[in-house]
């Protein structure tokens, strides 16, 4: 990988000012000329129509039909206080074609406006699934501009959830283990993923999801690099690991198929000179494992 390499979704340079969210320092940011807001609908952004997020001025959200939590406070970018809201009726503030599935939009994103839209993605689901307070049920209200919530009732914070999950190489000598998924597209393939359970470390996660999907055992796990996802907010940690063995055993409640490829046969297809599968959309970290398992 080069030195200048920014996994998608990471690389994020604003400060989060976690420290100055008292209402009265928010009301602050608000009121600054240069603050700005990236609107959403069903987990969607609204993007310009030259590319990039489309941002407005809090102020023009007054009188809109918000959905909890209404707007949170991201951070700082620079000077410049940003927030984030997800609108009821899109056509509020823009026209509803322009707003456009998180997918989809990494292609007219920056590195760090795609950060900042996994940010504000990720913080908007998890109040839009988590209204409710987990122990004594009743609804709960955002606070600290959407950093947390509280229940008016029991008085017990909840704070924003992010799920870890193992994403994994499976190495054997020149070879490489890919499995797809049912459903997925003609051809899709990627790397073997589960999530993380509790009381178990990272590496005996890699050894469990790849037992359980494909009935291998693997040995020497070690850290590749981490993505943060916002779908709706997992924190991908890259492993690489060898397998004791070659031969699969494809629980098809997990996978629908799963298969090994050579080192020639996955840089054919990023070279687009072959079709084994599937090239992996740039923005995953299923694609980028692979390119780096290419160039070492």
């Amino acid at each position: 990988m080069t030195d200048n390499f920014t996994m998608p979704f990471a690389g994020g340079t604003i400060d989060h000012v976690e420290t100055q969210r008292s209402p009265a320092e928010l009301q602050a940011f608000v009121a600054k000329p240069q603050a700005r807001c990236v609107i959403f609908h069903k987990g969607a952004p609204a993007l310009r129509e030259s590319g990039g997020l489309h941002r407005i001025h809090p102020s023009e959200l007054i009188g809109r039909n918000l959905i909890d939590p209404g707007p949170i406070f991201l951070g700082l970018e620079g000077e410049t206080p940003l927030f984030a809201a997800s609108l009821q009726n899109p056509e509020d503030v823009t026209h509803q074609d322009n707003f456009k599935d998180l997918r989809s939009a990494t292609r007219f994103l920056s590195p760090e406006e795609m950060a900042l839209a996994g940010r504000a993605k990720s913080l908007l689901d998890w109040h839009f699934n988590h209204r409710f307070c987990a122990k004594c049920g009743q609804v709960s209200q955002p606070e600290a501009g959407g950093i947390k919530r509280k229940c008016p009732s029991c008085e017990t914070e909840h704070f924003p959830r992010v799920n870890p999950v193992v994403i994994m190489l499976i190495l054997s000598g020149d070879k490489v283990l890919l499995g797809r998924g049912a459903g997925w597209p003609e051809g899709a393939m990627s790397a073997l993923a589960g999530f993380i359970s509790p009381g178990e470390s990272m590496e005996e996660a890699v050894a469990r999801e790849t037992f359980e999907e494909v009935g291998i055992r693997i040995k020497n796990p070690r850290y590749i690099f981490s993505q943060p996802w916002p779908w709706p907010s997992q924190l991908m940690m890259g492993v690489a690991c060898e397998a004791e063995s070659k031969e699969l055993t494809i629980n098809k409640d997990e996978l629908e198929d799963a298969k090994w490829f050579t080192r020639d046969e996955v840089q054919a297809v990023y070279n687009k000179t072959g079709e084994a599968f599937l090239r992996l959309p740039r923005f995953t970290i299923a694609h980028h494992l692979l390119r780096h398992w290419l160039e070492t």
